[in-house]
């Protein structure tokens, strides 16, 4: 392949490329119209419903004096979780006993 028809086929190439911008494939902003949203399927959501009125409560995580993050007490789903935190072998057992050097 010589150098011209190397670029005769590179222009050819991109030729074909503009073209499928020609057809019409491109719409406005102002044309487009987007589907409708899917029904929600949960029966008790109200997407009316007054801010705040929502059961919930969120508590940051918080970063104990060692530097360690603190996960939030939640009794749902930490009930029956055993104590690791508070065990004479945790991390925040160790470094209270530790002294400074």
């Amino acid at each position: 392949m010589t150098g011209r028809t190397l670029s005769v086929a590179l222009l050819g190439f991109a030729l074909l490329g503009l073209t499928g911008c020609g057809h019409g494939n491109i719409r406005s902003v102002a044309s487009y119209n987007a589907p409708p949203p899917p029904k929600v399927r949960h029966p008790l959501f109200d997407p009316y419903a007054p801010y705040g009125s929502a059961p919930a409560v969120w508590q940051p995580a918080l970063a104990s004096r060692q530097g360690t993050i603190v996960k939030p007490n939640d009794p749902v789903d930490q009930g029956d979780r055993p104590d690791y935190e508070g065990a004479k072998w945790g991390i925040d057992h160790q470094t209270a006993r530790a002294g400074t050097f």
